[in-house]
């Protein structure tokens, strides 16, 4: 989903500037700030994103701790949003690992892998799929001629999507999974995914491919902005590919917001 502006990147980037604002604003009190977040976010009654607005806000909590690099909690503490929020509001807070974390509470429990036939099955007669499968695993079904995968003898090895000439049998795979290059995810005892921070790189990898917004990396951006205030030398390690996004294309001189003459825009 990357360069897709989703609505979780839009969720994102409101959460960036909520904290930039605390910030900034010296005068406010975080505590009480954090804890109204989440429904300046989320307005009204009704859930926009997922079934529950209780679960979208309950989420975008957790997102806000993360931004603020506090450590991420599972839906079985029972705190308030601003629970050790001063640890975040001190100058010798650094980043404590890990730096990916998956929100179980908002992850779909997606199969690993699985292999299934869609509702673009034509029943054809010479059912390829049945015959290439090592495992007797795809059968027909009597009352539409339709294929059928027995999910207790797939292997998964796909051959049957393979042969399939309408591709009416696709291979379904946890998305933030096949992102890692690392094979650093699985899932634990409720199917949610899970990651081996042995094997973890902190690439990012599974936080631009993942569907549902669960995996979420922490901030310092509140920590950065804090210490600029006290006239603290800051230094900053830019990537090179940032001048490429900031500046427009066949627009020297101009960033891609309209501002002349500075490099790195005081927008991002």
């Amino acid at each position: 989903m990357r360069g897709v502006e989703t609505r979780i990147q839009e969720i994102r980037h409101r959460i960036f500037c909520e904290v930039a604002r605390m910030a900034y604003h010296t005068e406010w009190s975080v505590d009480k700030r954090i804890e109204e977040l989440p429904y300046k976010i989320i307005p009204g009654e009704i859930g926009k994103f997922r079934n529950d607005v209780f679960l979208e806000r309950a989420i975008v909590g957790e997102r806000l701790r993360l931004a603020m690099g506090l450590p991420y909690r599972s839906a079985a503490e029972h705190a308030p949003v601003s629970d050790n929020i001063e640890a975040a509001d001190q100058a010798e807070t650094y980043y404590t690992p890990p730096l990916i974390n998956v929100m179980k509470f908002a992850c779909n429990a997606c199969h690993e892998k699985k292999v299934f036939v869609t509702d673009g099955c034509q029943g054809c007669l010479a059912h390829p799929c049945v015959e290439v499968c090592p495992k007797d695993a795809v059968t027909l079904d009597r009352t539409n001629g339709r294929s059928h995968i027995d999910q207790d003898k797939c292997i998964k090895c796909g051959r049957c999507a393979d042969v399939c000439p309408y591709h009416a049998i696709i291979i379904q795979e946890r998305p933030c999974a096949v992102a890692c290059g690392m094979d650093a995810i699985g899932s634990d005892e409720n199917g949610k995914a899970d990651i081996d921070y042995d094997k973890c790189v902190s690439c990012g990898m599974c936080l631009v491919n993942r569907p549902f917004g669960a995996i979420a990396d922490k901030s310092q951006i509140f920590q950065v902005i804090r210490a600029i205030q006290t006239g603290e030398r800051v230094y900053a390690a830019v990537a090179p590919r940032l001048r490429g996004s900031v500046w427009s294309q066949g627009n020297a001189g101009k960033a891609s917001c309209g501002h002349e003459g500075t490099w790195i825009c005081r927008c991002l």
